[in-house]
């Protein structure tokens, strides 16, 4: 977990101050899901992190929009994963990105800008995490978080699409009239 070398690297006291919150979509029924979440949860002890770890599960829109607006960035894990719509609404509410640097979050976060793409180690994510705290972290949160959200607004939005929509129904238009 890239928390307990985010603690390494941190004084004691901004250590103090973070805690890691993972939350997704959980169902008691399958079997994956609670071995999975009870490996996180023995990783989280044997590292001596868990007052610093949250587990919710089954997150409602209104819990999931709350965390957005207030979180310091938000991690995003998925190895190759599909576009990932995540990523999209945490930046959409001004919270930065720390993603894996594949898949879906090449085409949707801006390395240096918007967040970090970074290879899926707990280092990587770790040294990523820690550009968000203290004084210049909070500068860096902020100046991250206006462009992601533009970055929304601009590519991710109806409007955007709607006017990509328009522009190729025209050019087949003026195709097929040829």
């Amino acid at each position: 977990m890239c928390i307990a070398l985010l603690r390494d690297v941190v004084s004691p006291e901004e250590f103090s101050g973070i805690h890691l919150m993972i939350a997704g979509g959980y169902d008691e029924l399958v079997p994956e899901n609670r071995q999975y979440l009870g490996e996180l949860r023995h990783v989280a002890s044997q590292l001596g992190v868990t007052s610093h770890v949250t587990f919710l599960c089954n997150v409602t829109a209104a819990n999931k929009h709350s965390l957005l607006q207030t979180s310091t960035c938000l991690l995003y894990t998925p190895h190759n994963e599909h576009f990932g719509i995540v990523p999209v609404e945490a930046m959409h509410a001004r919270c930065p990105v720390i993603a894996v640097n594949s898949g879906g979050p090449c085409e949707t976060v801006v390395d240096g800008v918007t967040g970090f793409l970074r290879p899926a180690t707990a280092a990587d994510f770790a040294a990523a995490m820690k550009q968000f705290i203290g004084a210049e972290g909070a500068e860096l949160r902020r100046e991250f978080g206006d462009a992601a959200c533009q970055r929304v607004q601009q590519c991710f939005s109806f409007d955007s699409f709607t006017v990509k929509l328009d522009g190729i129904v025209r050019t087949l238009c003026s195709s097929s009239r040829q």
